[in-house]
């Protein structure tokens, strides 16, 4: 069974939402940076792949020894390889939704859109997917534009694109109106929010970070400030589920 396999390291979370009785099975994968060239790519497509396919292998095992998570022979592994594994986990897990909080791919190229297209297509299951930093803010076929919702049992999934530290007038907007509805709500975004309340949870981890890995109340773009706002103050929102840290806070 994949969940045997030494290259995993499991964190579960419960989130309860008054009125929700039913148990929902979510998964959540972030920051896979997967590099990869195909037989489609330029010559030059495939250098930069290979050339950040190195630089990531060094990043990945830095972020894990920063983070105090696991980093070993399992884990020292290409990209493709890795989110194969997770993918084949996910079959496995059989959740009610996959959430992939982005940077799905290191970049964003064509023939690594063409491969999560691929995955995606063959998992088969429900998913939602935003955009990260190191993505197309179009994101091929997976994004365009727009605030995008799943609706469930009592409560939904909004997914919102920050990857730019920026949220746009149009999807604060739109958030509002989903939230004037007064239906449970789970954000599912990139870039995390920074509030008091993370700060004094995650005061070692959060230490060394600056405005880059987070938005808040002094985030630059107004938009991005309005989002932190919304987050931190309407009761109709219950948790956000992000990434772009590349470590578990």
């Amino acid at each position: 069974m994949m969940k045997n396999d030494p290259f995993f390291w499991f964190k579960n979370n419960t989130i309860t939402i008054p009125g929700v009785s039913k148990k929902h099975v979510l998964v959540h994968i972030t920051d896979t940076h997967v590099n990869l060239w195909d037989e489609e790519s330029t010559q030059e497509e495939r250098e930069n792949a290979e050339k950040q396919d190195g630089v990531w292998k060094t990043f990945k095992r830095r972020f894990a020894e920063a983070n105090g998570e696991p980093y070993g022979e399992p884990q020292d592994i290409p990209t493709k390889e890795a989110f194969e594994k997770q993918m084949a986990l996910v079959k496995e897990l059989n959740p009610e939704v996959l959430l992939l909080s982005g940077d799905n791919l290191e970049v964003s190229n064509p023939a690594g859109e063409r491969f999560l297209t691929k995955m995606l297509q063959d998992y088969g299951g429900k998913y939602m997917i935003v955009p990260g930093n190191h993505e197309d803010q179009t994101f091929g076929e997976f994004w365009g534009t727009g605030v995008k919702v799943m609706d469930f049992d009592g409560f939904r999934i909004a997914a919102v694109d920050d990857s730019r530290l920026k949220v746009v007038p149009e999807d604060v907007e739109a958030l509002k109106a989903l939230c004037d509805e007064g239906i449970p709500m789970l954000i599912l975004c990139h870039v995390p929010i920074s509030t008091p309340y993370c700060k004094d949870q995650c005061k070692e981890k959060m230490s060394g970070k600056n405005d880059y890995f987070y938005l808040d109340s002094e985030t630059e773009d107004e938009g991005g400030r309005a989002f932190v706002e919304l987050c931190m103050n309407n009761d109709a929102i219950k948790a956000v589920i992000c990434g772009h840290v590349h470590g578990y806070y």
